[in-house]
């Protein structure tokens, strides 16, 4: 019986200092943001008294709490729990951007109405890459695209609320009820349609009409991810297109030049 409350008054002490600490930790959390008791109360939901005796260890602290704690202060739920720095929070405000693989493309797609519209486990950072709201990476599937993408590169997309705004020829993807496209936008008068455009030569229909009213959600490609390498001979054929891209442009100038020339001579 003397061991038994021996433990139990172990236990107490030891949820009392967790408690002091916790209380310390949160406390000084306030006092660098210059935030006072009743304003943390009122985030909290709970009275400034309440809160008061939280923060001098007099009461436990709900997860609740903790959770919206975190967020006020962007820093881990282990951080005010246990002290523990070197966690890293997985979020966009710390490089992150959420992966959706072409396997969660029919999920992402079903719940995409719900508040929480997706669940991914996996986030990535990019080096070199700063990422902004409302970005995310797709994984491509399927050939339509070929040769500009190909099935398993991964697609950094970014958010345009404004399907008008985007520029003709712009790579795009389209979150749709029937599945996720990704295209070729190219600019149609038609003001109830969109005009898509598919790379791949060998598809039937390069070119297709969707419905603006279908879409749920329009993404520009800012990028791609790819694990394919262009073996050398493609690479020196890309370097004589390329020249003689730039030979086609300076002739243009060079005839424009001229045109202007005539022009004047005629006058």
């Amino acid at each position: 019986m003397h061991f038994q409350l021996k433990f139990i008054n172990h236990q107490a002490i030891l949820i009392m200092t967790k408690r002091a600490f916790i209380g310390e930790r949160i406390k000084a959390l306030r006092k660098q943001n210059g935030y006072s008791q009743s304003l943390v109360a009122e985030k909290l939901f709970i009275s400034q008294a309440a809160y008061s005796l939280i923060e001098n260890s007099q009461n436990g602290i709900a997860v609740d709490h903790i959770i919206n704690l975190s967020k006020l202060y962007n820093v881990t739920t282990d951080f005010i729990l246990k002290g523990d720095k070197y966690l890293i929070r997985i979020d966009p405000s710390n490089g992150f951007i959420p992966l959706i693989k072409a396997s969660a493309h029919a999920g992402f797609i079903k719940n995409f109405h719900k508040e929480n519209s997706f669940e991914v486990a996996d986030w990535y950072r990019i080096p070199g890459f700063n990422p902004a709201y409302e970005q995310k990476l797709f994984e491509v599937a399927g050939d339509s695209m070929t040769p500009t993408l190909l099935s398993g590169d991964v697609l950094i997309c970014q958010d345009q609320p404004k399907i008008d705004n985007i520029l003709d020829g712009s790579l795009i993807l389209l979150v749709t009820e029937s599945g996720i496209l990704i295209k070729r936008i190219r600019l149609d008068n038609n003001t109830d349609f969109l005009l898509l455009e598919s790379d791949n030569q060998l598809e039937p229909d390069q070119l297709k009409k969707i419905r603006k009213s279908e879409i749920y959600q329009a993404m520009v490609v800012r990028g791609k991810i790819s694990s394919v390498m262009i073996p050398h001979h493609q690479i020196a054929s890309k370097g004589k297109i390329q020249n003689m891209e730039e030979a086609i442009d300076f002739l243009k100038k060079e005839l424009f030049k001229l045109n202007r020339k005539l022009s004047s001579l005629e006058k």
